[in-house]
This record gives C-alpha cells, sequence and structure tokens, in this order.
C-alpha cells in the first residue's frame, strides 16, 4: 500500500487549530502565509534547479521587497516565473503555489503591513520546518527499506 504523502495545508490547520486568536481564519492572512510558504518552496528548489543550479536570484530579488498585502500578487507573480523558467520540482505538485491562488482575495482594508509580513515570514518559516520533516521522513523510509 503507498504511504499518503504530508500535505503542507494540514501543517498549516495544525497552526491554525493551535492559534486562539483567530488570526488565521482571515483570508489575506493565509493568502500571505501561503505566498510565504511558495516563496520558500521556490528559493529550496531553486538550489537544485536543472536549469541553473545552486541559484539565488529569485532569494536576492525577494530580499529586496517590502512585504505588504499590495505587493503580494507581485511576490507570487516572480516566484511563479522562476519555477517555470527554472523548471523547479516542487513537493506535491506544487501544492503551496496552488494553496496561495486558491485562497480567496480579501479586502485588505484596516489590514497591517505588519499582520500581513508576520503570516509571511511564518508560512515562509513553516515551509521549511515541513521540508525538513519532510525530508527526514523519506530518509528514515529509505533507511527503513
Amino acid at each position: 500500500m503507498p504511504e499518503e504523502k504530508s500535505s503542507f495545508k494540514d501543517y498549516f490547520l495544525r497552526r491554525k487549530d493551535a492559534d486562539k486568536t483567530g488570526y488565521y481564519a482571515t483570508p489575506a492572512i493565509r493568502k500571505a502565509y501561503y505566498i510565504g510558504a511558495y516563496s520558500k518552496a521556490v528559493i529550496n528548489s531553486s538550489f537544485y534547479s536543472r536549469v541553473s543550479r545552486e541559484n539565488t536570484t529569485f532569494k536576492n530579488w525577494l530580499s529586496n521587497q517590502i512585504i505588504n498585502y499590495r505587493n503580494l500578487e507581485r511576490i507570487f507573480e516572480i516566484a511563479f516565473r522562476y519555477e517555470q523558467k527554472l523548471k523547479l520540482n516542487i513537493r506535491n505538485q506544487s501544492e503551496v503555489r496552488k494553496l496561495a491562488h486558491e485562497t480567496p482575495v480579501d479586502k485588505a482594508a484596516g489590514m497591517s503591513s505588519a499582520k500581513i509580513s508576520f503570516a509571511f515570514v511564518a508560512g515562509f518559516d513553516d515551509y521549511g520546518k515541513y521540508s525538513k520533516e519532510e525530508q527526514k521522513k523519506s530518509v528514515e523510509k529509505e533507511t527503513k527499506e
């Protein structure tokens, strides 16, 4: 019986369920979270790109960006451009990209840039942890076989 792949959405839902404030219930916050995760996925995958090994162009570009709601679509666009250009292989058929663009667009009126930035960085960091956990599971599975 094939082993079921771990989903980043499940990882997010655990975070959301642990949150007692309802912070992650807002679509704008979820969108920032998922775009942060997608950005991390593109950075991780870019380093191992078949087209350009150890590519850090997107990482460098992102480090010069302001993280706010208005800029999220631009960040997503550039991440997607690099995913295509570098022919990246992102875990689970680019699940994080799909989560980012499937999250409904929300009005961000009254939403502080700090909250958006916090959610973006949380997603970025969580995807890093998620990737490490998945790699560890993969190594453990290979060791057992």
